[in-house]
């Protein structure tokens, strides 16, 4: 039998902020739900009761009109409540818990009509089965400052349980942070105050739960009233943080409310996939955390796998999850990730490493794609940002298997830089993971593959390039140059790792001042697939640095005419496929006495990075030399 739901919200709210709202509520998913609607109309002005009209006509609305008793004024900078308005809403809202209990529904959804909801709000909390349980918003209530969720733990809005002892500042502020980095992780948690956005069920409404003042107290608010009596009645208080509403708190905020109602477009009814975080650590400590949140609203459970921890980063670890797992470290990665991989009970699964985290933007996008990646894929393979510039712009990236799916029981391969093997429907995403090391290189890596070279283990082509590269980091090309020749001759392998082996092949030839073979290792490069910026902007800089200006300006001109670098998946250096190329013709023309040109590329240069510091130098320079040449500027 389906369950009867009762959506119910006090509403006086500007019209443009109501039209949002009531989308919202039509977007819910009421699958085998019987829901009605019950809107205490407020409001001072014809246009939102019209609105409540229009809905009404196409939804079943029971509309209650409440003369209102005083102004509700509110304005970029805050809303300002008084005693009087407070108690006001109070009393519609116990109005409204009434009228559930007589017309016998099983459950009551409070929501104010300042906030847009994802889709699968509903059936969420309801899934919990938890008496009392809000959905999370989070809010800015000054401009300017953090925002900060509707729930708290104690008193009128304290984020930590305060003890006998007290606390001083540095421990208060310790453990608001702890909160406020739970609240941001997704899963439902026992809270201590709530509201806005609150489903009661019938239980708790038969045993007495009210918005009403407590005479007693001088608290402020009626949520604050509510959450007290619903204490005193040992009913518990619970928060769902998986699927943030947001809220419209000042006009400003509907730009947001745009992109939020785009982002959840074509969720309606969806079930979207459910998520496996894994991940294995080791004394990270700061980085977890960092982590963790910002993969919040993605992992619906969270695996960590600790490999030998002597930090904290399991106390770190437990503030987000229970399932902390131990694994003896023995030189293998990809035996510890398919571990972690083996404790994973969801749709998909997502790894990280603890020094990667999602910027806002991927965040969003993310929860995005979770709510509508089809069943039939089984990969999705996203950007991952090695570095960025000074604005956040990734300079080098490459692609990876990032979210899986689990049934398909992929397996990593490979003790050292392991891979994930995927087959299958492989989606491909603008979704990136970037890369925020703060930590120095270690010769870890090194040392496993001289271990696994001395007990005489044959090394597969992959192996050899990647020994190579940990020789060539550490600053050993002579047996770098050994072990790249080795892996090149195999002819195996990804063909993006060969065309990478000759570009570092070169580099090492270089070190070792051997200037034909670094040549002969770039030249090798293009027998392998077409030329490769990277690979011609080393070529140009060699014959640059011989003053070999009409070579160089060869083939900075052939990395220039490339177009976009080969959607493959293999790291790209943007540079070299955009302004790099442009910047050196400009050098190049400009030691040629070609000042013009030089202008001309240089021009071409700022044009796809306007704010370089050296090219908007080179800007002035030659605005200069052709204004004593007597040359027009462009």
């Amino acid at each position: 039998m389906n369950k009867r739901i009762l959506i119910a919200s006090p509403i006086n709210q500007k019209p443009d902020i109501l039209r949002y709202f009531l989308e919202s509520l039509n977007l819910l998913d009421k699958t085998q739900l019987l829901v009605d609607f019950l809107f205490v109309d407020d409001n001072e002005e014809e246009e939102p009761r019209k609105l409540l009209e229009d809905f009404q006509r196409s939804q079943p609305v029971t509309l209650w009109r409440n003369p209102s008793e005083s102004a509700y004024r509110r304005d970029e900078n805050t809303h300002y409540w008084t005693h009087g308005l407070t108690e006001k809403v109070g009393r519609m809202k116990d109005a409204i818990i009434e009228y559930a209990l007589k017309e016998s529904y099983e459950a009551l959804f409070l929501v104010d009509s300042d906030l847009l909801l994802h889709p699968n709000t509903l059936q969420r909390l309801l899934g919990e089965k938890k008496e009392i349980i809000s959905n999370i918003f989070w809010t800015r209530w000054q401009p300017g400052t953090a925002p900060l969720p509707q729930v708290w733990m104690m008193d009128e809005y304290l984020f930590y349980q305060k003890t006998d002892r007290g606390h001083d500042d540095e421990e208060a502020t310790r453990k608001t942070s702890l909160f406020l980095e739970q609240m941001r992780t997704p899963g439902v948690y026992e809270v201590g105050g709530l509201g806005a956005c609150t489903l009661i069920s019938r239980d708790a409404m038969e045993q007495g739960v009210r918005f009403h003042r407590l005479p007693n107290l001088s608290f402020w608010g009626e949520d604050r009233h509510f959450s007290i009596r619903s204490a005193a009645l040992g009913i518990p208080l619970h928060v769902d943080t998986r699927y943030p509403a947001y809220h419209i708190y000042r006009e400003t905020d509907l730009e947001g409310a745009a992109a939020f109602m785009k982002s959840v477009q074509g969720s309606r009814g969806a079930k979207p996939i459910t998520i496996s975080l894994c991940m294995i650590v080791r004394d990270e400590e700061e980085a977890l955390p960092q982590c963790l949140v910002s993969a919040q609203g993605i992992a619906d459970e969270i695996i960590i796998v600790d490999t030998g921890s002597t930090d904290r980063t399991k106390e770190a670890a437990g503030a987000f999850t229970d399932l902390i797992y131990d694994y003896e470290w023995n030189d293998d990665f990809a035996a510890a990730r398919n571990f972690a991989f083996s404790k994973a009970t969801k749709d998909y699964i997502l790894w990280l490493d603890a020094d990667d985290k999602f910027r806002e933007e991927d965040r969003l996008a993310f929860i995005s794609l979770k709510a509508k990646l089809l069943p039939e894929v089984d990969s999705v393979m996203m950007y991952y940002n090695l570095v960025l510039d000074e604005k956040g712009l990734p300079t080098s990236r490459l692609k990876r298997n990032r979210l899986v799916k689990r049934t398909q029981q992929y397996r990593w391969i490979g003790a050292v830089h392991e891979y994930l093997e995927v087959s299958g429907h492989i989606e491909q995403s603008e979704i990136a993971v970037t890369h925020a090391k703060n930590k120095a290189h270690t010769d870890r890596n090194l040392r496993i593959y001289r271990s696994r070279e001395k007990q005489g283990e044959a090394f597969p082509p992959r192996d050899l390039y990647y020994y190579a590269n940990e020789l060539r980091d550490h600053a050993k090309p002579e047996e770098a140059v050994i072990m790249y020749e080795r892996f090149l001759d195999t002819r195996a392998g990804w063909i993006e790792d060969q065309i990478a082996a000759c570009r570092n092949l070169a580099d090492c030839y270089t070190q070792l001042q051997q200037r034909d073979k670094s040549l002969g290792a770039l030249y090798r490069s293009m027998t392998l697939d077409l030329p490769r910026a990277e690979v011609c902007c080393d070529l140009g800089a060699i014959f640059m640095g011989e003053d070999r200006f009409h070579q160089a300006i060869y083939w900075f001109e052939a990395a220039a005419g490339l177009g976009d670098p080969p959607k493959s998946g293999a790291l790209v250096d943007q540079a070299s496929w955009t302004w790099l190329p442009y910047l050196q013709l400009c050098v190049c023309y400009d030691r040629l006495g070609q000042i013009q040109k030089a202008h001309e590329c240089n021009e071409r240069a700022l044009a796809l990075c306007p704010d370089h510091p050296s090219m908007l130098f080179n800007r002035k320079y030659f605005q200069e030399r052709l204004k004593d040449t007597g040359r027009p500027e462009e």
